[in-house]
C-alpha cells in the first residue's frame, strides 16, 4: 500500500535523523553511499573498529525504532524481491 510505504519511509528517515551526528554520517556512508567500513575509516580518519562499533549501535537503535514496522518491511521486501 502506497500510504504505508510512505509512512514507513518517513519513519526510517526520522529515525536516521535521530542518530548522533557521527553515527548518522557513518550509517549514511555505509548504507546509502555503499562505502566499505575500511573506506569510511580512511575518509573519517578513524579506526575500522570504531566504524564497526558505530554501525552496530546505529542498527540496534534503528531495529528498536522500527520494530512496529517489521511486518510491513517484510512484506515490502517480499514484493520487491519477488517482482510482485
Amino acid at each position: 500500500d502506497e500510504y504505508e510505504a510512505s509512512e514507513l519511509d518517513v519513519k526510517i528517515r526520522k529515525s536516521i535523523e535521530e542518530l548522533p551526528e557521527a553515527r548518522r554520517k557513518i550509517f549514511i556512508m555505509s548504507r546509502y553511499e555503499g562505502l566499505k567500513y575500511k573506506e569510511i575509516a580512511e575518509k573519517l580518519k578513524i579506526s575500522i573498529k570504531t566504524v564497526e562499533n558505530q554501525m552496530g549501535k546505529a542498527l540496534q537503535f534503528l531495529r528498536k525504532e522500527l520494530a512496529d514496522y517489521l511486518p510491513l518491511l517484510l512484506l515490502f521486501f517480499h514484493h520487491f524481491f519477488n517482482g510482485e
